[in-house]
């Protein structure tokens, strides 16, 4: 499936990394829509300077993109794939900047998918009549990254040894998969549905449950920057507790839903770290010692902003909150009600996180979270119609 040119949407850690090992990879033009205001400026100042983009650490590559813009008209139109790298609540946004400017048989996707993302992507693109666009997404991120150098170095920490992608249509992802290792440089395994990628999303869990298990009883006072825990490598016993109740709720809607859904991408927590990392985790016996020796996570910190000089306080307003709960955790919550099942860890979670955010996901602002019935999916046959529809035809 030849493609003069693939268009990268985002200037972050993940946008950066892809953008390099795109253009290292594929033997087409790569583009990069950078939207937000002054970051295609600086993105294009840094690979000027630095005569390229590149990734180092745990993987190594050096390429340039062909253009970076902060205008969709110049990079969008003749995309054969379009791949948002940005937090999920800039997906419907992006979506309506870039839709009068896809082509025909276009690919469009998001990495990391995250929850509800085939929602609002054919919500957002519903106006653009006969053309056919078609939708995927990854469950995750391949790598763990951080920006060394904004718009010249990016650090990969660590390198997942596979990741599952899903389309609509469904089937189309068998002949998309290859494409997308050969984009990424590593295997990428088709799960059934969007439905399958929304449950596997891991950073609903991972991250919403590591910081209840490490804020969940703070007493509000600052601390120094000696007492900023790592994230990872310092999960805690609270925060393996809420992992294993947030990940036997995903569980129990997972068999509920397969007599209908095909759902094997919905692995136990435990078997998607052994999966994705395996040797770089030292010690893979238990959910605890599988993060805390996982060498692609080491020095990860938990966020923090500096609310004095020298004095911290936990970052609440940071996407592994303030994404991985209305993007994430609370849509499938949301899918569980739908089928009657219990989340009784999800719904612990969703309401501490509510409070550090301001908002009610179980109750006022639920539908300010990408859940189903945000998009008129409001019970469990319309969810299966939207997932059977998604089968057969585009979105």
């Amino acid at each position: 499936m030849p493609m003069a040119k693939i268009t990268i949407c985002g200037g972050g850690n993940g946008a950066q990394a892809l953008a390099c090992i795109a253009a290292r990879n594929l033997g087409c033009a790569v583009d990069v829509y950078a939207p937000l205001a002054g970051e295609a400026a600086r993105l294009a100042d840094g690979i000027a300077a630095h005569g390229g983009l590149e990734v180092c650490g745990a993987l190594q590559a050096q390429a340039r993109p062909h253009c970076v813009s902060a205008d969709p008209a110049e990079v969008i139109p003749a995309s054969g794939m379009v791949v948002l790298v940005l937090p999920a609540f800039a997906h419907e946004v992006i979506l309506g900047q870039i839709a009068p400017y896809l082509d025909n048989g276009v690919w469009v996707g998001a990495i990391p998918a995250r929850g509800g993302f085939d929602y609002c992507a054919a919500r957002a693109l519903s106006s653009l009549g006969p053309r056919d666009v078609r939708l995927f997404g990854l469950q995750t991120l391949p790598w763990a990254c951080r920006i060394q150098e904004y718009g010249q170095v990016v650090h990969v920490l660590g390198v997942k040894e596979t990741v599952d992608a899903a389309s609509r249509p469904a089937a189309a992802i068998a002949g998309l998969a290859p494409h997308l290792e050969a984009m990424l440089g590593l295997p990428v395994e088709p799960a059934a549905s969007l439905l399958a990628l929304t449950l596997a999303n891991t950073g609903q869990l991972i991250h919403p449950g590591i910081m209840y298990g490490l804020f969940a009883r703070w007493d509000g006072a600052p601390f120094d920057a000696g007492a900023v825990a790592l994230f990872y490598h310092g999960l805690n016993e609270e925060g393996v507790r809420t992992l294993a109740g947030l990940d036997a709720d995903v569980q129990a809607i997972r068999r509920r839903l397969e007599p209908e859904q095909d759902l094997a991408a919905v692995r136990p927590l435990l078997d998607w770290l052994r999966r994705s990392y395996g040797p770089a985790i030292a010690d893979p016996s238990t959910l605890r010692a599988a993060f805390v020796t996982n060498r692609a996570y080491a020095g990860l910190k938990a966020p923090v902003r500096e609310l004095s000089p020298g004095q911290f306080v936990p970052d609440f307003g940071a996407r592994y909150l303030a994404e991985d709960v209305p993007f994430g955790l609370a849509v499938s919550r949301a899918i569980g009600a739908l089928a009657g099942v219990e989340t009784p860890a999800m719904d612990r979670v969703i309401a501490w996180a509510g409070e550090r955010l301001g908002k009610d996901y179980l109750g006022r602002d639920a539908l300010e979270a990408r859940i189903p019935q945000r998009y008129g999916l409001e019970d469990l046959k319309a969810l299966m119609a939207f997932t059977k529809e998604g089968e057969e035809n585009d979105c």
